[in-house]
């Protein structure tokens, strides 16, 4: 007689760090080398299960997954970036938290999708103990990466439980904390899908933690796109300050700011009667909506669109 799992499930107290066999064994087999081995060895893993229309047998198309391994990537690195701290547009991430959410695949086919293996790029030996000291398990066996993927696959399950009113949903709050560099990788990364027609099916399993898992449709992906550019949440507001070198009505102007980088400025929302009231040379304090655009690589840069301005000095 087989042992029936399930009710064993339901007569537990509370909820279970694990979900099946496989998850109590994988535990047990990762706390017996934790306390032999001094500090953590294992790797995280995870994995992207594509499903849709966009899958034929277990194939896909090769520009479609490399859209959205690319956005996912930098989903990835915005919610790594938004748990040290960094969550404005501004500025380059630091060099140490890219290391440290770089991901690694391995793509594997099952008829009727296409399974893509994760797993980070940077070891746990390498990131916990990167001086290669002994350190018994504890509070720090957590890399960065895991983090990272579990705030992403949070908040992507949030997103599929929106309900009718999205204002007050756990949702937009995660967001509007994780800030706008996170807001603009998940509606990248939510386009994606739905432009090649791909339903995800996402798992992260970090060494003797419970598994992560999120699966989305298409339209649960699209509305938590449309969310995000309805309410603008890719947005980030802030004032520049410099010396106007350049003014124009039908191109960018360009400021220069401290340390003498120039800034180029969007300001085709700005009258031209308001414009004509500037010249090169001119200190001014602009207004701008600062988003980020995605290069072919995936690099980010940002874009100042001006909102309005005050002249400070001639």
């Amino acid at each position: 007689m087989a042992f029936d799992w399930e009710k064993f499930k339901e007569g537990l107290v509370g909820k279970p760090d694990w979900q099946d066999a496989d998850d109590l064994a994988r535990m047990s087999i990762e706390s017996f080398r934790a306390e032999r081995g001094m500090f953590r060895r294992d790797m995280s893993s995870g994995s992207l299960r594509l499903t849709g229309a966009g899958i034929t047998g277990h194939s896909a198309a090769l520009d479609g997954i490399a859209d959205v391994m690319r956005n996912f990537q930098r989903l990835v690195l915005a919610t790594g970036l938004s748990s040290t701290g960094h969550t404005t547009l501004r500025g380059q991430p630091p060099a140490d938290v890219v290391a440290k959410t770089r991901l690694s695949l391995n793509g594997s086919p099952l008829p009727g999708s296409l399974v893509l293996q994760i797993v980070p790029a940077m070891s746990p030996a390498d990131e916990i103990a990167p001086d290669g000291q002994g350190e018994f398990f504890n509070d720090h066996e957590t890399q960065l990466v895991d983090t990272a993927m579990k705030d992403a696959l949070t908040l992507l399950e949030d997103g599929r439980q929106i309900g009718p009113d999205a204002d007050a949903s756990e949702f937009l709050s995660r967001i509007q904390t994780y800030g706008p560099r996170v807001a603009t990788t998940l509606r990248d990364f939510s386009l994606s899908m739905v432009k090649f027609e791909f339903e995800p099916d996402l798992t992260w399993t970090q060494p003797r933690q419970p598994r992560l898992r999120t699966r989305l449709n298409i339209a649960e992906l699209a509305h938590i796109s449309e969310l995000i550019a309805s309410r603008k949440l890719e947005r980030e507001p802030t004032t520049v300050r410099g010396v106007l070198r350049t003014v124009s009505e039908i191109s960018a102007w360009q400021l220069e700011i401290d340390g003498g980088e120039i800034v180029r400025i969007d300001a085709k929302q700005i009258a031209a009667e308001d414009t004509a009231t500037l010249r090169t040379g001119m200190v001014i304090a602009v207004d701008v909506s600062v988003t980020e655009e995605s290069g072919p690589v995936g690099e980010g840069t940002s874009k100042y669109s001006a909102i309005s301005f005050e002249i400070l000095g001639s």
